[in-house]
């Protein structure tokens, strides 16, 4: 009896211990029309040779919806560069817009350059599905770490 009485509470602190976990992470949205656009990362202050993994999701009238995706950085108002989702990967090799269904993670995402230690940089998706196009981002400062030379 005992064994079965173990298990509910292992996976009941499991559950705690990702709940803990994710409640470091942040979410914006922006909405334009019936399209809301999400865009989820862990931290405002990422290393420069880090991987930030980010989710971006996509909904219209409360149901997920086929959206495109392309990540835009600016820094004081300008546009510097746009890069894309998986880009030169196997899921995206051609660096294109990445076509998706209510969502996806990027674990792909950074690190961010040696050059971009100190800056406040604003990250954000560009979502669109249809005419509509939505921008949900953060403002990020990067920090150097040991190790991050000018790329």
């Amino acid at each position: 009896m005992r064994p079965r009485l173990a298990l509910p509470i292992l996976l009941t602190a499991a559950a705690v211990l990702v709940t803990a976990g994710a409640a470091n992470a942040f979410t914006t949205r922006y909405s334009n029309g019936p399209l809301t656009a999400t865009f989820t990362a862990s931290t405002h202050h990422p290393t420069c040779k880090q991987m930030w993994p980010v989710t971006v999701t996509a909904r219209a009238y409360g149901r997920a919806v086929h959206a495109v995706a392309t990540y835009q950085f600016l820094n004081g108002g300008q546009l510097v560069s746009t890069q894309y989702p998986f880009g030169g990967r196997s899921r995206n090799p051609h660096y294109k817009p990445y076509h998706f269904f209510g969502s996806f993670y990027d674990n792909t995402f950074g690190p961010f350059g040696a050059l971009a230690v100190g800056h406040t940089l604003n990250v954000r998706a560009v979502v669109r599905w249809g005419k509509y196009t939505a921008y949900p981002g953060t403002t990020v400062q990067v920090r150097k770490v040991s190790g991050c030379r000018a790329e």
